[in-house]
């Protein structure tokens, strides 16, 4: 598909690009009663949540764990609109 889209007729001012998603780190944090929450805020690697919103202090739960994640951009290509525009 990248080929095709980066094909000698391309569509102006688009761009193109071939990535990987790469995970660098999976890790998870059980929140009990998750479905009873409706009010998030994150703080870093710690979570204030709600049940109800600006009722009470809100729960922190530290050390909340997660998944990060980059593009590794393998290729890219495409017209740009200044190249578009001299056509």
């Amino acid at each position: 598909m990248f080929a095709a889209l980066n094909a000698t007729r391309q569509l102006k001012a688009t761009s193109v690009f071939l990535a990987e998603l790469m995970e660098t780190s999976v890790s998870s944090t059980k929140i009990k009663k998750i479905t009873e929450l409706s009010y998030f805020e994150y703080h870093g690697s710690d979570s204030r949540v709600w049940k109800f919103h600006g009722i009470g202090d809100g729960d922190v739960i530290k050390d909340l764990k997660h998944t990060n994640e980059m593009l590794d951009i393998k290729k890219q290509g495409g017209k740009l609109a200044t190249a578009a525009s001299s056509v």
